[in-house]
């Protein structure tokens, strides 16, 4: 009997913000998955992050369904405008991750390589987001990203 292989999903944080990065930081658009340090924070905005939610369970052989939020933040001085266009834009290119191979890095776990979105459901329009920095408007959105696996062993 042939054991099962070896299943490794990619983060889907590095997914989303290897997809966006490319799209957004040559105008100027800070991507993360993590915060940076509030002394930088200011410095860095207009930012996009992109956290992992709760996600529901999935077949562990065929795709990880990783309930993503992409939360918008600019300089409130930029205004409502200038929030929801970028908020409306990221959005719309989380959207067209679905069907996507994704290169990504090695990281030390997991291999670098191609990270295939299978597809993108639920997702929802970017809305008014209760931030708790001082200084900034924010949106943000979720959607679930079907992610198929690596596949080592």
């Amino acid at each position: 009997m042939q054991p099962f292989p070896l299943v490794l999903y990619p983060a889907a944080e590095l997914v989303s913000v290897t997809w966006h990065r490319p799209l957004l930081e040559p105008v100027g658009v800070y991507v993360c998955s993590e915060l940076p340090v509030p002394e930088e924070f200011t410095g860095l905005l207009p930012m996009v992050q992109f956290i992992r939610l709760p996600s529901p369970p999935a077949d562990r052989r065929v795709h990880d369904i990783a309930r993503m939020q992409g939360i918008i933040r600019v300089d409130e001085d930029a205004g409502v405008p200038a929030v929801d266009d970028l908020a409306g834009f990221v959005a719309a290119h989380f959207a067209t991750m679905s069907g996507q191979t994704i290169t990504l890095p090695a990281t030390e776990y997991t291999p670098g390589g191609p990270a295939t979105v299978g597809c993108i459901r639920r997702q929802t329009s970017p809305t008014p987001f209760a931030d708790k920095n001082t200084g900034v408007l924010a949106r943000a959105f979720t959607g679930e990203l079907y992610l198929r696996p690596f596949r080592v062993g």
